[in-house]
């Protein structure tokens, strides 16, 4: 982990956290509020949910994966839980139906890429609209809830004034890091997204470790939209879609995990959460049109992409 942060505080990464910093002051110099304890656990807040999706599609893309059905899955895992509690099931096994309806979208996933050999870019293009339409169909565009208080206090309650959604995404956060760095399932995703053919050759099985990479990214999207649930007491068929699918992979690729495989960090992509969280924190606090999130998003996302670029040519030089 100590490794990781040194990684953190270097080059692209150096340089998300220069402008969270400045975002900070500038947010400070116009309201004073922006550093206070409670300001700040807001902003940790409002990236937990979109660090916890990343987090998985952080291993997907360093194993040379992508995932743009997260969005639709985050609706899925949702919904599910919200039927299966409005039908009476205990939310402890309302909670595992909502995860396993995920799961069978990412081993979808799995099958239209792997058996079937259709590009990730559209086989996920599909389920995402395929799992959309299906939410809304289900449940005629409206919202489920009237849900328990056990179910919903799993992501409203504190701990010391510390909110559970940012525990959570800190115990995820170091699970997918452990599993990055330290187990044989990490190095076989790296190697796979570096070099397919040379990871075949070294023993990897590109068919299983995308099934488990596809699967893995599914379950924890609808993880994201089954806590989201709990946070607002309501399973929204609205929620989670293209924007929060396009908002998650931005927080990766602008952390500093390549587009194309074999090189990312867990820490990385926390920055990069983080940093949507602070922009949108800012410019609430400054009172400034929030469109313009999307435009310095735009422009910090293409610079992350052009980083990567001149990485990967030296790389090749070398």
């Amino acid at each position: 982990m100590l490794a990781s942060l040194r990684r953190a505080a270097s080059g692209q990464q150096l340089g998300i956290v220069i402008i969270i910093a400045v975002l900070l002051a500038l947010a400070a110099a116009s309201n004073p509020v922006a550093l206070s304890g409670a300001n700040l656990i807001e902003v940790l807040r409002s990236a937990s949910i979109y660090f916890i999706g990343a987090s998985a599609a952080t291993l997907l893309i360093i194993g040379g994966g992508l995932d743009l059905s997260i969005g639709s899955v985050f609706a899925v895992g949702g919904v599910s839980t919200g039927f299966l509690l409005n039908a009476g099931v205990p939310w402890q096994l309302a909670l595992v139906g909502g995860l396993l309806a995920s799961a069978v979208i990412g081993l979808v996933n799995a099958l239209l890429i792997v058996v079937i050999g259709i590009p990730p870019f559209i086989a996920t293009l599909s389920t995402l609209f395929v799992g959309s339409g299906l939410v809304v169909v289900s449940t005629s565009g409206t919202p489920r809830f009237g849900f328990p208080s056990g179910f919903t206090d799993v992501a409203q309650l504190n701990l010391f004034g510390v909110p559970f959604l940012v525990l959570y995404a800190l115990l995820i956060g170091v699970v997918a890091h452990v599993v990055l760095t330290h187990t044989r399932f990490g190095y076989d995703a790296r190697a796979l997204g570096g070099n397919t053919a040379a990871a075949r050759a070294n023993g990897v099985r590109p068919a299983v470790m995308n099934t488990a990479l596809y699967t893995a990214s599914a379950v924890v999207a609808g993880l994201c939209g089954i806590l989201l649930a709990s946070r607002v007491a309501t399973a929204d068929p609205g929620a989670g879609g293209t924007g929060f699918t396009f908002q998650v992979i931005a927080a990766v690729i602008i952390g500093g995990t390549s587009l194309f495989g074999g090189v990312g960090t867990i820490g990385g992509t926390a920055l990069g959460a983080l940093l949507f969280a602070v922009i949108n924190n800012t410019l609430s606090l400054t009172g400034t049109n929030p469109q313009w999130g999307n435009v310095v998003t735009g422009v910090i996302l293409a610079l992350a992409v052009a980083v990567d670029q001149l990485r990967r040519a030296r790389r090749f030089r070398s």
